[in-house]
């Protein structure tokens, strides 16, 4: 197979593809801030609870940390591309209702540029919205009710560069730098009957995002004995902004259709916390993988369009564990790495005095798909996020994780007789 001509098509066709950040969720709260933050690391990351801040290999890519390319071979290239598919019950104190998402997830590859620095790329979703909510509302002085739907659509994507330098044989640094931009649609449409007539309101707002960001990351590897291994690592993403642009149309539809007004522009600029995140991982004989990490994003420092009394710190909890038994090309099963994980996210959203968290259980494996490095990875997710309290929106959900790590040698000199 000649991944060289698969990355060449993909890379030419992905550029006509608007799918990243796009009807990716169904919640409720993603009608908040920039929407339902997404995940996308890798598929190794993906099966042990969303880690990576110190993990390493040099089979599977990790762009949680950056410092993590210098792990890669001299002379390998590798692509990693990923989709999922989400089942969601939502549900409050009242109803239910079950909904279905999907996407891809990523697209990243690697490289080294020389023995001591290498070279990444990443593109993925940032945030997605994707909401549909059904209330009423009382028309003031009176008894009366219309109703009222808000909507939304969109999110935000990101592309990245990363660039890694390997200090020394223990010692690796990183820097990732990267542009966000997307496109978030929110419509509000009120029906309203008044005496022997009646309208309808409906009011759209585009908002389009574009900003950059840069991150520093570093990861520290100690050798504890002949079989067992440390590593530390670090990073930390530095507070940037988001221009904004709003065209806002109102239309008033009734027994003729009437332009309130259409095309009003307006312009901001929103601000993105800091975050800052530590971790650690035990490895044992080249079968065990054990990590653990933490990470805080100052969401109360942020700047964004709602108000800052709901925004609030969010504390991210996650661990995994890889088993992967001796290495026997005569049986499948036994190249096979096996992988699980537990995540919480204490949430950026405060609603009614409730933290909306998350929650997540994982389970995955990784099949090797040649008989060289490449592999398929799949996993999925069981997980709340949510509260009914107050008769807010409690979401139970599965995901369905698949990606195909592809490696393949590069850089190769020619030799001739």
């Amino acid at each position: 197979m000649n991944f060289k001509k698969i990355i060449f098509s993909f890379l030419i066709t992905i550029s006509g593809i608007t799918l990243l950040a796009q009807n990716n969720t169904s919640s409720p709260y993603s009608g908040f801030g920039i929407g339902e933050l997404e995940m996308s690391s890798g598929g190794r990351n993906t099966a042990m609870g969303q880690t990576g801040i110190a993990l390493r290999s040099n089979l599977f890519l990790n762009t949680s940390n950056p410092a993590s390319l210098t792990a890669i071979d001299p002379q390998s290239f590798i692509l990693d591309m990923g989709l999922n598919y989400k089942y969601t019950k939502l549900e409050n104190s009242s109803k239910s209702v079950n909904v279905k998402d999907g996407n891809l997830s990523w697209l990243q590859m690697a490289f080294p540029i020389s023995k001591k620095l290498f070279g990444g790329i990443s593109l993925n979703p940032k945030s997605s919205v994707g909401y549909s909510i059904y209330t009423t509302k009382t028309i003031e002085g009176t008894s009366t009710t219309y109703p009222s739907i808000y909507e939304g659509t969109g999110g935000l994507s990101e592309a990245a560069g990363m660039l890694a330098w390997k200090l020394s044989k223990n010692i690796s640094m990183g820097a990732k730098t990267g542009f966000i931009w997307g496109n978030v649609a929110q419509t509000n449409e009120q029906s309203i009957a008044v005496s022997t007539s009646s309208y309808t309101l409906s009011q759209v707002d585009n908002v389009q995002y574009s900003g950059t960001y840069f991150n520093l990351a570093t990861q520290i590897s100690l050798q504890l004995s002949p079989k067992s291994s440390i590593i530390f690592g670090s990073v930390a993403g530095l507070s940037s902004n988001l221009n904004s642009s709003t065209s806002t149309n109102i239309t008033k539809t009734g027994t003729s259709s009437e332009v309130v007004s259409n095309n009003v522009k307006s312009s901001g600029a929103m601000k993105l916390p800091l975050d800052i995140g530590i971790g650690i991982s035990y490895l044992y004989d080249s079968k065990w993988v054990a990590t653990f990490d933490y990470k805080r994003s100052d969401w109360q420092k942020a700047i964004l369009k709602i108000s800052s009394s709901k925004l609030c710190i969010n504390n991210s909890f996650r661990t995994g564990l890889e088993f992967a038994p001796k290495n026997d090309p005569e049986i499948t099963r036994q190249v096979a790495r096996y992988r699980l994980g537990y995540r919480y996210e204490s949430g950026y959203l405060q609603i009614y005095n409730n933290q909306i968290h998350e929650q997540a259980l994982t389970f995955g494996v990784g099949l090797p798909i040649r008989k060289d490095r490449s592999y398929a990875n799949f996993s999925f997710e069981l997980g709340t996020r949510g509260t009914k309290t107050d008769n807010l929106v409690q979401e139970k959900f599965i995901k369905l994780n698949c990606s195909f790590n592809l490696w393949d040698r590069w850089f190769i000199k020619r030799k001739f007789d």
